[in-house]
C-alpha cells in the first residue's frame, strides 16, 4: 500500500540533485483555481503536476521552497480566513501540514517574501510559466532568478518512479482494470456509448479514484478508428461490431491508462477476431522485450514488425517484408506511436530528452518518447491497427506503399474499425511488472461477454 507519508521532501531532493548545483533556494507555487467567464462557478481544480510531484497536496494557492545547501523543505500553505471556511471547512494546522506532507518548516503564503529573504539565497531556481510576485519586490530585484533548468531537473526526476509512485499507480491499474472488467460484464446491445462512459467513471470514482485520468474513449464499430474520439453518444446495435474502451481512473494523482477492444455480441467475428489477435500478438511481443537499456523506438519498430508478419498472412499486405518496413507501411495502420512514459501526467514528461529529435517517418514520428529504457520508468504498451479511410488514401497514392497493399483484402476488415490494446509497465532491474490485470485472451473475453448476456 501507498506510504501514509507522501515523500515530498525526496522528491525535492532528487530534483535538487538534477539541478547539479550545491546552493540557492528552488521555489516552486501550485496552481490557483479558475473561474468560468462571467460567472462565479469555478473549473474543477486539478493541481500542476510539477508542484504536486515535489509536495503532494492537492489543494490550491500553496507554494514550496528548498534551500539547497541545508535541504531544509519549507511549505506555504494557502491561509484560509474565518468567512472563507465557512464554505470550504477549517483546514488543517500548519504543523498537521507539515506531519503529514514530511516538510521540514511550513508556514503560510502571506509570509513567502520574509521566509525566503532569511536564507539569503545566491539564486533562486524556479519553473518559467509560474508568477513570482509572492517572492516580494526586495528579492525580485536582488537575487538572480533562474528560470531555465529547474523545467528539466524537475521533469527527469519524475521519470523515475519510486515505490510510493509504483504502489499508487498499481492500484490505479487495479481499480481501471475491475472498472474495465465490469464493462465487459454488462454492456448489452441497445445501449449508448455514453452509459458505458458513466458506468466506468462512476465506478473508478466509488473506488477511490479522484478523476478520469483522460476524456475516455468508448468506441463502437468504425468510431474506433478515430484515435482520441470522445464523443461518445452512439448507439450500440450491432453484435456483429466491437467496442473500443480506453479508459483509467487516476488514484491519488498519479494515472492509469488503459485500452481493451472487445465484441459487443457474445463472441468476435472472424474479421474481428484476426485484427485482434494480431494486435494482441504485437502487445506480448514488445511486453516481453521490454527490458532494460533497449531503446523505446525499437520497441515501435518491433511491434510493426510483428503486424506485419500478421497482415501479410490476412492478404491485407503483400510482398517482401523487409520492403515492407523500409517503406514504413504499417504505419498507414498504426499511425501512433506504441505508447508512452505515464505518471501524474498520462502523457507524462520526459519523453524526448535535450537534444532528441523525432523521427520523420509514419507511425515513428509521433512516438512520444525516444529514450533507452531504465529501470523505474513506467510506460503504456499500446499498439494498434485501424482502418483509417484518409490515411488509407494517402497510402494508395503513395506507389512505393501501395505496391504491398492489397485493397480488396481491406475493403473487407473496413468494418472492424480499430483495436488498441494497452497495458502499464514498470521497467525493472531484469525486465518488467505489468501493473494492468485486465484480460486481454480471446478466451477469457469471449468467457466475459457469454456470461453477460445469460445473467
Amino acid at each position: 500500500m501507498p506510504s501514509p507519508i507522501y515523500p515530498a521532501k525526496q522528491h525535492l531532493l532528487k530534483t535538487a540533485k538534477n539541478l547539479g548545483v550545491s546552493s540557492g533556494v528552488i521555489f516552486i507555487r501550485g496552481g490557483d483555481t479558475i473561474v468560468h467567464p462571467d460567472s462565479d462557478t469555478e473549473y474543477e481544480f486539478h493541481q500542476d503536476s510539477n508542484f504536486y510531484y515535489v509536495s503532494g497536496i492537492k489543494e490550491p494557492a500553496f507554494a514550496v521552497a528548498l534551500d539547497i545547501a541545508s535541504s531544509k523543505a519549507i511549505l506555504f500553505v494557502n491561509h484560509v480566513d474565518a468567512d472563507e471556511a465557512v464554505w470550504i471547512g477549517v483546514p488543517p494546522s500548519l504543523e498537521e501540514y507539515r506531519n503529514t506532507y514530511g516538510f521540514d518548516q511550513a508556514d503560510y503564503t502571506y509570509d513567502i517574501a520574509k521566509v525566503i529573504g532569511a536564507l539569503n539565497p545566491s539564486k533562486i531556481y524556479a519553473l518559467p510559466h509560474h508568477n513570482l510576485e509572492q517572492l516580494g519586490a526586495k528579492t525580485l530585484d536582488s537575487v538572480p532568478i533562474k528560470t531555465e533548468k529547474l523545467i528539466t531537473a524537475i521533469h527527469e526526476a519524475r521519470v523515475f518512479k519510486d515505490e510510493h509512485e509504483i504502489s499508487v499507480m498499481r492500484k490505479a491499474n487495479q481499480i481501471s482494470s475491475d472498472a474495465h472488467v465490469q464493462l465487459m460484464r454488462k454492456a448489452r446491445i441497445g445501449m449508448n456509448e455514453s452509459e458505458l462512459r458513466g458506468q466506468f467513471v462512476g465506478q473508478v470514482l466509488a473506488k477511490g479514484c479522484d478523476y478520469e485520468a483522460y476524456g475516455s474513449i468508448m468506441a463502437r464499430g468504425r468510431n474506433a478508428a478515430i484515435l482520441h474520439y470522445t464523443k461518445n453518444n452512439m448507439q450500440m446495435d450491432s453484435s456483429d461490431e466491437m467496442i473500443l474502451v480506453d479508459a483509467g481512473g487516476t488514484y491519488q494523482s498519479y494515472a492509469s491508462d488503459i485500452t481493451r477492444t472487445w465484441p459487443l455480441g457474445l463472441r468476435f467475428t472472424t474479421e474481428c477476431r484476426h485484427i485482434y489477435e494480431i494486435v494482441l500478438d504485437m502487445q506480448k511481443t514488445v511486453i516481453d522485450a521490454c527490458v532494460p537499456h533497449k531503446q523505446w523506438e525499437d520497441m515501435h519498430i518491433l511491434a510493426n514488425r510483428v503486424a506485419a508478419e500478421g497482415l501479410l498472412k490476412l492478404g491485407i499486405l503483400k510482398g517482401d517484408i523487409d520492403s515492407i518496413m523500409a517503406n514504413y507501411v504499417t504505419g498507414y495502420f498504426m499511425p501512433h506511436g506504441i505508447g508512452h512514459l505515464i505518471g501524474i501526467d498520462t502523457h507524462d514528461v520526459g519523453g524526448y530528452p535535450e537534444g532528441t529529435k523525432r523521427i520523420n517517418a509514419p507511425g515513428l514520428r509521433n512516438l512520444r518518447s525516444r529514450r533507452e529504457m531504465l529501470p523505474q520508468m513506467v510506460f503504456t504498451v499500446e499498439p494498434g491497427l485501424y482502418f483509417v479511410d484518409d490515411i488509407l488514401a494517402e497510402a494508395k497514392a503513395n506507389p512505393d506503399v501501395a505496391k504491398h497493399i492489397d485493397f480488396d483484402v481491406v475493403a473487407k476488415y473496413r468494418s472492424v474499425g480499430g483495436v488498441r490494446i494497452e497495458d502499464n509497465i514498470v521497467i525493472t532491474e531484469t525486465g518488467n511488472d505489468n501493473l494492468t490485470v485486465c484480460p486481454k485472451e480471446v478466451t477469457d473475453i469471449e468467457a466475459i461477454r457469454s456470461a453477460a448476456y445469460e445473467a
